[in-house]
């Protein structure tokens, strides 16, 4: 159990390493704001608490394959993009005037992470 939700927290902050490396200064400029320094803790325990609960929802729906795990993980990750569509649509977060292309950056990472560590947490399962 613990070395599926760690792998987990390890694929899912790589995997924004690398995302955010490729789309952040896209990103950064459409926002236009001044990048600053995570922080890193506070980051490791949502990461942590994420995972966890991703490891919870694939006991509980009794997953038996890798397509569970894709399925599920990417089902939570659309769950994700829909809450931040709501909240994009109010202008949380955001400013509402920016370009659509803001919200999909911020929700494609969760979306392809998500799937990609409902997938390994099978191999554990």
């Amino acid at each position: 159990m613990i070395l599926a939700i760690i792998s987990g927290v390890v694929v899912y902050m790589v995997s924004g390493m690398i995302y955010y490396t490729l789309l952040g200064n896209r990103w950064v400029d459409l926002l236009k704001i001044k990048p600053e320094q995570p922080k890193y803790g506070l980051l490791t325990l949502v990461t942590f608490l994420t995972s966890t609960m991703l490891y919870g929802l694939l006991l509980l729906s009794q997953a038996q394959t890798l397509m569970d795990g894709a399925l599920l993980g990417g089902g939570v990750g659309i769950i994700v993009a829909l809450a931040y569509a709501k909240d994009f649509i109010f202008g949380l977060g955001t400013n509402s005037k920016k370009p659509l292309s803001i919200f999909f950056i911020a929700v494609g990472y969760h979306v392809i992470a998500l799937t990609i560590i409902g997938t390994l947490m099978m191999f554990f399962i």
